[in-house]
């Protein structure tokens, strides 16, 4: 989950950081970068759009977001406060400190609620309830009890979910799935999504992979996770 930068996709975080340092105007404020990120045609360009599947990119404006077509159409009306990418046909939005989910022609598929919403992978969003995290699916309805202190996305039907027992930060990390089940131990100092089966781990400062039922597949003795 990305509470922080939550307007922004792997992708434009990137080139965030990218025009971030390589902007001369040292007075221009986080959120007028951001809305040049987001109407900046060399990175939402059409081009980029087919290449990584996207159908419709965030525009803002006067701090308001919405969403264009690849061709630059607004389908969307820049209206909320703020909203997630497209995923899995549906976008989690902000409104009046509420959140909602939309669908791709701008229809409420759940009215605005919730203290916070994530984006929707595997049928699930992540909600926040009295400062702990669950799931709910796309009716709104809750799925997984709001437990965690910190979740992130499903993937491949599982999620890495932590518990820091009274001080942030300092948990450990394991798995669930869509039905809530813990089938990951919360073991690791950090734990990244799967993919393609197979997800990395940090323990004891080291790095190593698992597969999905939490048999380590690559050694836990590198630095970092680049290998």
């Amino acid at each position: 989950m990305r509470e922080v930068l939550i307007l922004i996709s792997k992708l434009f975080l990137f080139s965030l950081v990218l025009f971030a340092c390589g902007s001369k105007n040292t007075n221009q404020s986080g959120k007028e970068s951001f809305e040049e990120v987001l109407n900046n045609p060399q990175v939402n360009s059409k081009k980029v759009g087919e290449s990584e599947g996207i159908k419709y990119f965030q525009i803002e404006k006067d701090g308001k977001t919405g969403f264009r077509d690849l061709d630059g159409n607004v389908v969307i009306a820049p209206i909320y406060d703020m909203a997630e990418m497209f995923s899995e046909g549906c976008s989690a939005v902000e409104l009046d400190k509420k959140w909602g989910l939309i669908d791709e022609t701008g229809k409420y598929i759940v009215k605005p609620q919730f203290e916070y919403l994530g984006s929707v992978h595997n049928g699930l969003a992540s909600f926040r309830k009295n400062d702990k995290y669950g799931f709910v699916n796309i009716k709104g309805e809750e799925k997984i009890k709001a437990q965690y202190d910190w979740v992130d996305e499903f993937s491949e039907g599982l999620c890495v979910v932590r518990n820091d027992n009274g001080v942030i930060g300092s948990g450990k990390c394991g798995y669930i799935d869509t039905t809530g089940k813990q089938v990951i131990d919360l073991q690791y100092q950090y734990a990244c999504k799967f993919i393609n089966g197979e997800a990395k781990i940090e323990l004891n400062n080291l790095w190593g992979a698992i597969d999905k039922q939490g048999n380590i597949v690559v050694k836990i003795n590198h630095k970092s996770t680049d290998w």
